[in-house]
């Protein structure tokens, strides 16, 4: 590695990780796992998982927990195991400790009287002191209590307004601004034409040029749910005219449904570079083998639904136009701000030599799986695409490539019974899963995916994990057949 206007190479600088900028750090820093979840990636479960055996040794239970359960809010990882048994052990060292000092302690004394009458005592202590400042004076009850009373000063008093909810119809176009702006000057003539009122302006985008701009009182409920911004006015409690953007939770649910998205225009761009044209509906997707360019139509995470509509409406679901020019507005999440999602196609990536093969979208990870590669270096380094998607596919025998597998033309990604072929090269050149991996990895990867074998020891660095993909999947999945049938495939294996 030669860092910049660094005219010689020196021999410690491959021992360096590069964070970002000018930091680099070393797998010899005694902090090197602080810095990598201070710099680098704040969830890292290896970095957590050293940790936590870090502070263990040390004694500190603790810190040790804490970390080993921040690896647990990454799943699946190579680690995420080892502190599920690290906090069981913790959990049996601290039920010992306790029992030794409860044995080590001397007997407490039992008190002589229980708190219960020690309360009560006091009580009845209290009460008698009172009785005799009301009664050993000169002054009546009643004049007493009003002397002690603390009368409070000042006078509040609130009127109740009418509350007057309008819809005013916004161009898709529009930007926050001038949304904020338009919101603003309308709530102000609506405040002018009913005074003494509480306006409520629900904003709410449409395509319909003949409704942009217009302002109409509200009659349906149910149009509230698809407003995306709200204006309140009171002009005889506030001067100010408060504007809220709703959908916030958006920017939380973006990268699955951003995934959910890039999942079927995958497959989309697959369709029509092999068909030279895009599906007529979004269902042409889920045939049968060998057409089976993706397993299911994924939920829209904002929403919680997977309906298709064939325009925006803001209410939920995704968005399909098979004439749109590109492929980013063929498929949408039917969303406010659904449609500004960008492309960024799902693919594969296997480093061959740390056995790691991983599924991308953009610069987000969304699966991490360990791998097995063919023996002598037989797996090729390039770049495919994945032209078969089988489930339990045959070979020389029913299980030579496990429980499903993602044809590249000569060799695959398949399944396999031989788990300890994971990790080491053994393979005759195929890329090998646990079966419960590719099983996983199997529903997210359509046909068409590109997959890049590489020998390099680096990988890019990712925004961050999505976790919970399992969201994106429906309750009730496709009838289409994955399955090839009595086909036999010759991948090398």
């Amino acid at each position: 590695m030669i860092r910049r206007n660094q005219r010689f190479r020196n021999q410690l600088d491959d021992h360096l990780v590069h964070l970002h900028k000018n930091l680099f750090i070393s797998h010899a820093d005694p902090l090197y796992h602080e810095k990598v979840i201070r710099y680098l990636d704040a969830n890292s479960p290896e970095a957590h998982f050293n940790l936590g055996q870090k502070f263990r040794e040390k004694g500190n239970w603790k810190r040790a927990r804490f970390h080993y359960k921040e690896v647990l809010k990454t799943y699946p990882s190579p680690f995420y195991s080892a502190a599920n048994r690290a906090i069981h052990m913790l959990d049996q060292q601290q039920a010992a400790h306790v029992a030794n000092l409860e044995q080590t302690l001397p007997e407490k004394r039992k008190p002589l009287l229980p708190p219960f009458m020690k309360m009560l005592l006091l009580v009845l202590l209290i009460l008698n002191v009172l009785l005799v400042l009301f009664f050993a004076g000169d002054q009546a009850i009643p004049r007493t209590i009003s002397k002690m009373k603390l009368w409070s000063a000042g006078t509040q008093v609130t009127y109740e307004s009418v509350d007057k909810p309008f819809i005013l119809y916004l161009s898709p176009e529009m930007s926050h601004a001038e949304i904020e702006k338009k919101l603003h000057a309308q709530a102000l003539v609506l405040a002018k034409e009913i005074p003494k009122s509480t306006i409520l302006l629900y904003g709410i985008i449409t395509e319909d040029n003949v409704d942009k701009g217009k302002t109409m009182l509200l009659t349906n409920e149910d149009d509230i749910k698809r407003a995306m911004v709200i204006a309140t006015y009171q002009p005889e409690a506030d001067a100010l005219v408060h504007i809220r953007f709703l959908n916030a939770e958006f920017e939380e649910h973006q990268p699955l449904s951003a995934i959910g998205a890039n999942l079927v225009r995958t497959a989309l761009a697959s369709y029509r570079d092999n068909v030279g044209q895009a599906p007529t509906r979004i269902d042409e997707l889920l045939q049968d083998y060998p057409l089976n360019y993706l397993s299911f139509i994924p939920i829209e995470t904002l929403s919680g639904s997977k309906e298709i509509k064939s325009a925006y409406k803001g209410d939920g679901g995704w968005v399909f136009n098979p004439e749109a020019a590109d492929i980013a507005h063929m498929f949408y999440a039917n969303v406010v701000g659904g449609d500004e999602v960008p492309y960024e196609p799902v693919h594969l990536e296997v480093n061959k030599r740390n056995y790691q093969l991983q599924l991308v979208s953009g610069s987000y990870l969304l699966w991490d799986k360990e791998i097995g590669l063919g023996a002598n270096g037989s797996t090729p380094d390039g770049v495919y695409r994945v032209i078969e998607r089988v489930q339990q596919p045959k070979g020389k025998t029913s299980q030579s490539y496990g429980d499903a597998g993602l044809g590249l033309g000569s060799i695959a990604l398949h399944g396999t019974y031989d788990e300890s072929s994971i990790g080491v090269a053994k393979s005759l050149g195929c890329i090998r899963l646990t079966n419960d991996d590719i099983q996983q990895l199997f529903p997210f990867v359509p046909k068409g995916t590109e997959v890049r074998i590489l020998s390099s020891e680096h990988t890019p660095i990712r925004v961050g994990q999505v976790s919970q993909m399992s969201k994106l999947i429906p309750t009730s999945l496709p009838q289409h057949s994955e399955s090839a049938g009595n086909t036999i495939f010759h991948w090398l294996g």
